[in-house]
């Protein structure tokens, strides 16, 4: 039985002996005390419960921290499909992140770009939407509900890209940096968010 379960259990015993104890005032004293020691013991159970639960990965962290604004940006995606040495994992290509338009107008991109936090590299960036790829100053305001991809430039040489240990040396911290109706927001991912995701993409 899951420890919530048990706490409702301990919460409806002590109901029913504070209802059982108006009898008499002998009972009165004893469910009293009972219910006190089972309120108790119910605290610390709960409090047991809510420190032993898994805290959130790097990667939930960054989602909700970049889910703000009339453009809801979903995940950052670090794109292996370079070639790479056989055996070896696939080499960085690309970086890409998610974006949906959830206000109820038209959004007009005016710039888009990824930053080393390492180097200071900067990689330009074009819309990805229904299987093509645009480049931002050319793309048409994006409607509401609208979905679509922010892709960036090759990262390291274009026909090979970047091994994932060299990747992290150089961009072990990325931002995010767009411009849209009048507004420049920044979108830090860390090293650990980084490291997790190569990670994921070795396994």
């Amino acid at each position: 039985m899951a420890l919530k379960g048990r706490v409702f259990w301990v919460a409806a015993a002590a109901f029913l002996i504070a209802a059982t104890a108006s009898l008499g005032r002998y009972r009165v004293i004893v469910g009293a005390a009972a219910v006190a020691a089972l309120v108790t013991a119910g605290a610390i159970a709960l409090a047991y419960y809510e420190h032993r639960q898994p805290l959130t990965t790097s990667t939930d962290v960054v989602q909700t921290r970049i889910q703000t604004g009339p453009v809801t940006w979903s995940r950052l995606y670090i794109d292996g499909t370079a070639a790479s040495q056989s055996g070896m994992p696939s080499n960085i290509s690309t970086l890409s992140i998610a974006g949906t338009n959830v206000s109820a107008g038209d959004i007009k991109l005016d710039d888009a770009y990824f930053l080393s936090g390492v180097y200071g590299t900067k990689l330009g960036a074009r819309i990805g939407r229904g299987g093509g790829r645009y480049e931002i100053k050319d793309a048409n305001p994006l409607p509401p509900g609208a979905f679509f991809f922010v892709v960036s430039d090759p990262v390291g040489p274009a026909d090979r890209g970047l091994s994932p240990d060299s990747f992290l040396r150089t961009w072990s911290t990325i931002y995010f940096v767009v411009k849209y109706n009048g507004t420049t927001q920044k979108i830090e991912f860390d090293q650990e968010t980084v490291e997790s995701m190569l990670a994921k993409m070795k396994s």
